[in-house]
């Protein structure tokens, strides 16, 4: 898993502890951000985004809220990557159990700030999804951008695609359908039938994934501009 160490060192100048501080300020803004992203996705009401989607299908079946869900999925994924990386898991990362709780707080608050988000018609329904898949995946883009810690979901697809060197984007991608597979499986298995994963759900499979790798792109392009100018 590529975490920077830069936050461990104890020989740090003025300019690096503010580096350190900008980019410790970055997560938590790129946490409310995929949380909002997130809430749009409820709100919609078309079928959340993968990262929630089973949390979505469990909040019909169980009387928990969809953030405390989120809490319990994202500490199951971080068992699945201590398993994955065995001895070789870096135990500063046990950091991602508050980071869980953090986000899942940040799910229910977003959830709070967005009644007003009632979509009357299909349409209307479908422009709240499309909206929700850019700020879904910016937020991830920024909250995995300091590399200081993830949310256990986002640490995991970090690990698989440093254990299988392969792109983080087309990583993200499978890990979301996933995601949506096993949430259906749910819903069809506790609740006979389909809630909370529909057609927004499988657009926001392809297009979370899609518009992360965009973003890393631009960001990549942008760096070879600023080279040659």
């Amino acid at each position: 898993m590529q975490v920077d160490k830069e936050w461990l060192a104890t020989d740090m100048s003025f300019r690096d502890l503010v580096h350190l501080l900008k980019r410790t300020g970055l997560f938590p803004l790129g946490l409310f951000i995929l949380a909002f992203g997130v809430a749009i996705s409820v709100r919609a009401n078309l079928g959340t985004g993968p990262i929630v989607a089973i949390p979505s299908v469990l909040s019909f079946a169980t009387s928990l809220s969809v953030g405390t869900l989120t809490i319990i999925l994202n500490l199951v994924l971080m068992a699945v990557a201590i398993a994955v990386s065995g001895r070789k898991f870096p135990l500063i990362q046990l950091v991602q159990i508050p980071v869980a709780f953090l986000f899942g707080f940040f799910v229910d608050i977003a959830m709070m700030l967005t009644p007003w988000i009632t979509p009357t018609n299909y349409f209307v329904q479908w422009v709240w999804v499309v909206i929700s898949v850019p700020v879904i995946a910016l937020g991830v883009y920024i909250e995995m951008k300091p590399k200081l810690t993830y949310i256990p979901a986002d640490g995991l697809v970090a690990l698989l695609a440093t254990v299988m060197h392969k792109k983080v984007g087309n990583v993200k991608i499978v890990f979301d359908w996933s995601m949506v597979t096993i949430a259906v499986i749910l819903s069809v298995v506790l609740l006979s039938g389909l809630e909370g994963v529909r057609e927004g759900t499988v657009f926001a499979a392809f297009g979370v994934g899609m518009v992360l790798k965009f973003f890393a792109n631009l960001e990549q392009q942008f760096r070879v501009d600023r080279r040659y100018k």
